[in-house]
């Protein structure tokens, strides 16, 4: 990925290289409300693996997943490279291959870019999987949190709904306050942050 201090298309959350245990889930926010065209290629490019769910809320707001059995549908999407071979963990679950995972993280930083040119991305938020690890986070993300201040105004309506897009802002706001920038972004955040940080 490109060096920490260069400018990025959009936000990204979490982006850098995750890992995952038994499901995936990403969400992007749009800067305004797709067209009907515009919808149709978003939906028809999302990877292959994050097909199991689909959600549009409040027009702009976009959430994608897998279904429970993420590594076998990865497994079926993504050659295993360098002779490397999936496993079943001592949890009798199936686990992909390293380069399987990777060639997904790859995916969905493409379709990122991709779906960011059809109609552009306000943010785009995958939360890390504590169960599997978490995620190697990347220049991208540090770029991100360097971005939040600029997005608060957007994110705060937010934080006190039911919905994906509720996910999105609080699961944006617990990875700003487990990096410690929250301080830097004044009496707003401490007025907006009032539950309590799970992983994210």
């Amino acid at each position: 990925m490109a060096h920490p201090d260069q400018d990025f298309p959009f936000p990204f959350f979490g982006a850098g290289e995750a890992s995952y245990y038994m499901w995936a889930e990403v969400h992007v926010r749009f800067a305004r409300q797709p067209t009907a065209s515009q919808r149709a290629v978003i939906v028809d490019t999302v990877p292959a693996p994050l097909r199991g769910a689909l959600d549009w809320c409040e027009g702009r707001q976009l959430m994608v997943a897998s279904g429970l059995f993420l590594h076998g549908t990865v497994a079926r999407s993504y050659p295993a490279l360098g002779g490397e071979s999936d496993r079943i963990g001592e949890d009798g679950w199936l686990y992909a291959a390293p380069s399987r995972i990777a060639a997904l993280n790859a995916d969905i930083e493409r379709w990122l870019l991709r779906i960011h040119r059809e109609c552009p991305i306000l943010a785009a938020y995958r939360a890390e999987d504590p169960d599997s690890g978490g995620t190697r986070l990347s220049g991208w993300h540090d770029w991100s949190l360097s971005r939040l201040p600029d997005l608060l105004s957007e994110l705060e309506p937010l934080l006190e709904g039911a919905s994906h897009a509720t996910a999105m802002a609080q699961g944006i706001m617990a990875m700003a306050r487990r990096a410690g920038s929250l301080p830097r972004l004044g009496v707003l955040a401490g007025d907006v942050i009032s539950w309590e940080d799970e992983p994210a």
